[in-house]
């Protein structure tokens, strides 16, 4: 497997979040997110629909509602065009009022190809969703 450029940040956060692009239901929560180019004090500074394969992060935001106070396991997989994982994290966030705030980039890495890239997001082993962008090549 490559060196990989792929970093999980988890914040207890008070934002709110602007848009939707993957949902889930699972268990007794709620997960809505999207992709955004940045976050700055813990908040997406944007949301975007594709990317860039030059771009120098690709953020999936998650905000998660409705949890159990507990603990969870979590598991993202960076998933390439070509089905190869590229990036994987694993995390325990316990969430302390139901509501809990992730994010999880990756840095695109030279020789990455371009195309429709995959977030996968574990919880407690189970898929709880995918979320799509398509990473488009440099300009």
């Amino acid at each position: 497997m490559r060196r990989l450029g792929f970093c999980a940040l988890l914040m207890f956060l008070s934002a709110t979040a602007y848009g939707t692009q993957a949902s889930a239901t699972a268990d007794n929560f709620n997960a809505s997110a999207y992709f955004t180019s940045d976050v700055a004090d813990g908040v997406a500074v944007d949301r975007i629909d594709t990317a860039s394969i030059d771009q120098d992060r690709v953020v999936l935001y998650v905000d998660w509602q409705n949890m159990r106070i507990r603990a969870y396991r979590t598991e993202v997989r960076i998933i390439d065009p070509n089905g190869e994982v590229v990036g994987r994290v694993r995390n325990t966030i316990a969430p302390k009022n139901g509501r809990y705030y992730t994010y999880y980039y990756y840095r695109p890495q030279p020789g990455d190809t371009p195309g429709d890239w995959t977030y996968q997001v574990l919880v407690d082993g189970r898929n709880a969703f995918e979320a799509r962008i398509p990473i488009l090549a440099a300009e």
